[in-house]
């Protein structure tokens, strides 16, 4: 069977101002796909992998990944647009297709287009209507009713923090496979809930998603089930879309799909106030009491501070000042620490560049951010000694430097990279168990800092990533929904 496959990935926030061009992706070709693109944490990996061992001829077109950050330039996504639909062209003139799978986010929205999955599928089915066509999906995916129109089969991951990534292509793959040699259609139906929910109250170990999930697991033993997700929509785009989604698809029995997707809709809904922040979690203000308490009186180390609402993983912009502002407003408490602060960090190309400049061992004047986000940050000036500098590091090839300002040292990229790579602080020669606090911009805690946190803090800080969803000024968003407005009803339709 000759299958083709590429994919789209990027979790476009609304409230962040950046446009994501063309140098913050990372972009595979044709056979780059099959080689240098064969990354564990991409979907489109366990596509191909599947596709390779049940020795189909696999067609590579394009395959495109960023960092979540602001829409989408419209410039770049119809150039790489364009250059996915001609290689399906020529695959097309070269021979029979007998299937698609595609890796998408389902969250990517292009400035002044909206919904980018929903254009490519649609541009697709223009070359090969008739052509079954699966998507792997992220479980932040925001599902439209032409989405569905334009795929066959859809698979989201079960895991947040998302650690399913290659299985989840794996099963998108197979049940393509499975479709065309049984030669049975796949089906597809949907339910939507009327819920926002920020992803913190949503890990796939705590309650209740983990309960929601084994019931997706459940619904997939099922003859002739084969797949279940919760989708649970992106709560930091202000799209009309934004919604949980519970997509089932079977091999040709929409009775079933519908059941089941009804079935686990109305569970969702049953649990909706269930759905809270797993750890300790404060304002601003209070996380940093409650850290410096633990730091200095109870000797704890270390303590973890998310930064939730500047998370660059949930499309924030990386360099709001909540935290910091906070921090140098209690210098005196500051300086008591046992070991400095550790902050990772701040995306500020312009801070970077300064240090760069300057060399290891010097000290400079620079201002940390403020760039982008206008509202929660504003440009703070520091004195700093620079510690360390490195370039081009990872797949972004962002610039860092470390630098120390009194008893804290801060982590500087010259890209929007996320902050809970588990190689960032390492490459700067930085142990995260070394320091009493580690304020980190994330939502929740991967596993390389969560293993080692003797205590944990989210911080419901400001910024484009706000947890808070009740003060977010949405206009867009679908109303009655949930917390949003609290009486909300849900009639099953």
């Amino acid at each position: 069977m000759r299958i083709i496959v590429g994919g789209m990935n990027h979790e476009s926030n609304t409230l962040n101002p950046i446009i994501t061009g063309k140098d913050d992706f990372v972009v595979f070709r044709g056979k780059e796909i099959l080689e240098k693109g064969m990354l564990p944490y991409y979907s489109s990996t366990g596509i191909i992998e599947a596709l390779s061992e049940a020795k189909c001829e696999i067609v590579p077109t394009v395959l495109a990944r960023a960092v979540p950050n602001g829409v989408v330039s419209d410039e770049f996504y119809y150039s790489l647009k364009s250059e996915m639909l001609e290689r399906i062209r020529s695959a097309v003139a070269e021979g029979p297709v007998d299937g698609i799978c595609l890796a998408l986010h389902g969250s990517m929205k292009v400035n002044g287009l909206g919904c980018a999955e929903e254009d490519i599928l649609s541009a697709i089915r223009e070359i090969l209507p008739e052509v079954r066509l699966t998507v792997a999906l992220d479980m932040h995916a925001t599902i439209t009713d032409k989405m569905l129109a334009c795929a066959d089969g859809f698979v989201g991951y079960k895991t947040a923090p998302h650690i399913d990534c290659r299985e989840t292509g794996a099963l998108a793959a197979s049940m393509l496979l499975r479709s065309l040699k049984e030669n049975r259609p796949l089906t597809t139906r949907s339910r939507s809930v009327p819920m926002l929910i920020a992803g913190e109250k949503s890990e796939s170990a705590a309650e209740p998603m983990k309960s929601l999930i084994n019931m997706c697991m459940e619904a997939e033993k099922e003859p002739g089930v084969m797949a279940a997700s919760l989708l649970l929509g992106f709560p930091w785009a202000d799209d009309e879309h934004e919604m949980v989604n519970i997509l089932v698809t079977t091999l040709d029995d929409p009775c079933t799909a519908d059941a089941i997707a009804t079935r686990i809709a109305k569970e969702f809904w049953r649990r909706r106030a269930d759905f809270k922040f797993r750890c300790e979690n404060y304002d601003t203000e209070e996380s940093l009491k409650v850290a410096f308490k633990a730091a200095i009186e109870d000797k704890i180390k270390p303590v973890f501070i998310s930064d939730s609402g500047d998370n660059p993983t949930a499309g924030s912009t990386g360099d709001s000042t909540d935290i910091l502002e906070q921090i140098l407003a209690n210098e005196q408490l500051l300086d008591r620490l046992p070991t400095p602060l550790l902050y990772s960090g701040f995306y500020d190309a312009q801070a970077t560049a300064d240090c760069l400049d300057a060399g290891e061992g010097s000290y400079i004047d620079i201002e940390v951010g403020g760039i982008w986000d206008k509202i929660n940050g504003k440009r703070i000036p520091l004195k700093v000694k620079v510690l360390k500098l490195v370039n081009d590091y990872g797949p972004f090839n962002s610039d860092l430097a470390l630098v120390q300002h009194r008893n804290m040292i801060i982590a500087l990229t010259s890209k929007h990279i996320g902050f809970g790579d588990e190689d960032l602080l390492p490459a700067l020669g930085v142990d995260p168990k070394d320091y009493c606090i580690v304020v980190v911009k994330l939502g929740y805690l991967e596993a390389c800092f969560s293993e080692i946190a003797a205590k944990a803090i989210l911080s419901t800080s400001k910024g484009c990533s706000n947890e808070v969803l009740e003060s977010i000024p949405f206009t867009r968003i679908h109303r009655p929904i949930y917390p949003i407005d609290p009486d909300t009803t849900y009639v099953q339709g």
